[in-house]
């Protein structure tokens, strides 16, 4: 039971945040927009995008759950079955976090701007043209997000030709970059803040946790039952929430902030004036959490866009553009997925990687087909699970219930009864746990490449804080896009290999990087390119940029602009310099003069240890 309510309540964490994040792309492209256009042109993007949302989204995700979560207790069992063991733990299934949060910004907010330019009538359209048009540009803007995501599930399908590679190939610090990295901002670090924002409502909820799951404390309800850690502070929160722990006054702040209430400030849309009218925080306001039921529970339009979102791939203006970055969200995922078939195997529990990554990418595809715009994706958590003694059941359980709740109107309500920082203390428990296990799993000696992997993410968060629209930080924004995830697992690998004086393997790589830099997979970086109405760094575009016509053909953007070509060059001097060193290395069939160490094979040895060094170095000495 504590397993699952921890799997349970990780997914609806996710579902919930990506939820806001949805709402706040819907009233970014409606009634935020600046275009000119009829309010109720406006009015009806918005609200158009929110039903989508809720009657065609949101069931396709608890399909692609339910196929995932039941095909990988089959696997756990095969696997239970062929080792003979009672033990085994199947891997945990969820909404791919990661890739859902980049493309909400990178591929839905865009694409709804789109559809809103495509279909604008002007401000002298009738209300009938002006609702008739605004139901069309919000469902361009859903169809283009559900193409990108069935390109992104197929992506991952093609990753299991890679994904054994690659673990097999880069050191062990830069496999566990993405959950290390994962865990600690985005399950972590971002759930944290939410929690300091809302004190008086989070923080006994998150010491429970911390009590429950680090202290190993348990509270007995009947004999050896106890209640559930997670589940108790679940309820603690919205307790506290609907209790008025989140309430904020309604006054005006005055000065540079105008008519921005202090509501407004904590509770609404980016202090905007009235987005925190209702005076609370979401989920505990109470006009809210009415009228989603009587709107979505047992009712709508339930999986109404089945199969017309894929029509979406002919819509060559905006998929030219944006298969490019679904191919890196793809890859993305698989990365993220061989991480995660890495942490189970660590954790006793060998899974077959192929398999494993071609699942994903069909339960991306088929909740794309049903009309999802969110992709899943296997969990990063194994290890927690199976500590918290998860066996088989809980993956089917989830599944089932999951595709009950999205499928009946029910999640709507539910969003607007859990406060958002009710799942937070558990994702900090589970992040931290995944950013330790990237520690223990490392040799200590690359403890240096692992927390140089981090710093992509912390990139990646603080570019998307802005809605990748505001940062005027180059290396924030050349070190975060695609997640952080590529440039972080490159960063570990060039400089594990470089601790372990692996000169080839540095020399290879770094050619390899400089030329995937000219095309956007990796370090390719523009300086703020206008796009579709977003300030930010057109950093996925796979073409190569300086093409010696002093401006791009498509955007018009000066050419110095262009900075996948720096990286480039920089990568090739890296591969010079460190080619320099392949005559001059100990046990090199190529060495002429032997100054530089042999290369570090053994992952005990620390080359920071000097007095070993020293000692090694003594007895070479002819005595």
């Amino acid at each position: 039971m504590e397993a699952f309510c921890e799997l349970f309540f990780d997914n609806l964490a996710t579902l919930l945040g990506v939820t806001g994040a949805a709402m706040d792309v819907g009233n970014l492209a409606g009634l935020g927009s600046f275009s000119p256009a009829t309010d109720l042109f406006k009015a009806t993007v918005t609200s158009e995008w929110t039903r989508i949302y809720y009657d065609w989204n949101i069931p396709a995700c608890g399909l692609g759950l339910l196929f995932g979560n039941i095909w990988f207790a089959w696997l756990a069992t095969r696997l239970a079955t062929k080792e003979n063991r009672l033990d085994v733990t199947a891997q945990p299934y969820g909404m791919n976090t990661t890739v859902i949060y980049i493309t909400i910004y990178a591929i839905s907010l865009p694409g709804l701007q789109a559809g809103f330019a495509k279909y604008n009538p002007g401000t002298g359209a009738s209300d009938a043209d002006s609702v008739a048009l605004g139901k069309k540009a919000a469902e361009f803007g859903w169809k283009v997000s559900v193409a990108t995501n069935f390109i992104i599930g197929f992506m991952e399908i093609l990753g299991c030709f890679l994904g054994d590679l690659i673990r097999n190939t880069v050191p062990t610090a830069a496999v566990y970059v993405p959950l290390a990295g994962v865990g600690f901002v985005w399950l972590a670090f971002s759930p944290m803040l939410t929690i300091a924002k809302a004190p008086m409502m989070c923080l006994l909820p998150f010491m429970v946790v911390v009590f429950g799951f680090f202290g190993n404390v348990r509270y007995p309800v009947y004999g050896k039952v106890t209640f559930p850690i997670a589940l108790m502070a679940i309820l603690m929160s919205v307790i506290f929430g609907w209790a008025g722990a989140c309430k904020r006054s309604t006054e005006e702040i005055g000065g540079a902030y105008g008519s921005v209430t202090v509501s407004d400030f904590y509770n609404g849309f980016r202090a905007i004036p009235g987005t925190g009218a209702s005076g609370t925080c979401q989920g505990t306001d109470g006009n809210a959490a009415k009228a989603a039921w009587k709107t979505y529970a047992f009712k709508g339009d339930i999986f109404g866009g089945f199969g017309s979102g894929l029509s979406g791939l002919s819509e060559s203006s905006l998929m030219d553009d944006f298969a490019a970055p679904a191919l890196l969200f793809g890859m993305i995922g698989f990365l993220g997925t061989m991480t995660c078939v890495e942490s189970a195997e660590a954790a006793g529990d060998a899974y077959p990687m192929s398999e494993i990554m071609i699942v994903d990418g069909i339960g991306t595809c088929m909740a794309a087909l049903a009309g999802g715009m969110f992709g899943t994706t296997v969990y990063i958590g194994h290890p927690v699970h199976k500590a918290l003694g998860a066996k088989i059941g809980y993956s089917i359980l989830n599944g089932i219930i999951y595709f009950i709740f999205l499928s009946t109107g029910l999640f709507a309500c539910l969003y607007n009864v859990i406060p958002e920082c009710a799942n937070g203390a558990i994702l900090v428990f589970v992040g931290l746990l995944l950013a330790r296990q990237g520690f223990e799993e490392t040799p200590e000696r690359h403890y240096p490449c692992l927390l140089l992997g981090l710093m992509p993410f912390i990139c990646n968060w603080a570019w998307l804080e802005s809605d990748g629209n505001a940062s005027k930080n180059m290396g924030v924004l050349s070190l975060g896009p695609s997640g952080g995830i590529v440039q972080g697992i490159i960063l570990a690998a060039l400089t594990a290999w470089a601790i372990d004086r692996k000169f080839e393997e540095v020399t290879v790589f770094s050619i390899i990087i400089a030329f995937l830099s000219l095309f956007g997979i990796a370090f390719s970086h523009n300086d703020l390119v206008y796009s579709y109405g977003v300030w930010g760094a057109e950093h996925q575009t796979l073409k190569v940029y300086a093409d010696g016509s002093g401006v791009d053909k498509d955007t018009g953007t000066p050419e110095e602009a262009f900075n996948g070509w720096r990286w480039c060059v920089a990568f090739f001097m890296v591969a010079f310099f460190a080619a320099c060193h392949i005559p001059f290395q100990k046990g090199n069939k190529y060495t002429k003069f032997e100054a530089i160490p042999p290369r570090i094979e053994d992952d005990a040895e620390d080359p920071y240890d000097y007095s070993v060094h020293a000692a090694k170095e003594a007895a070479e000495i002819p005595k």
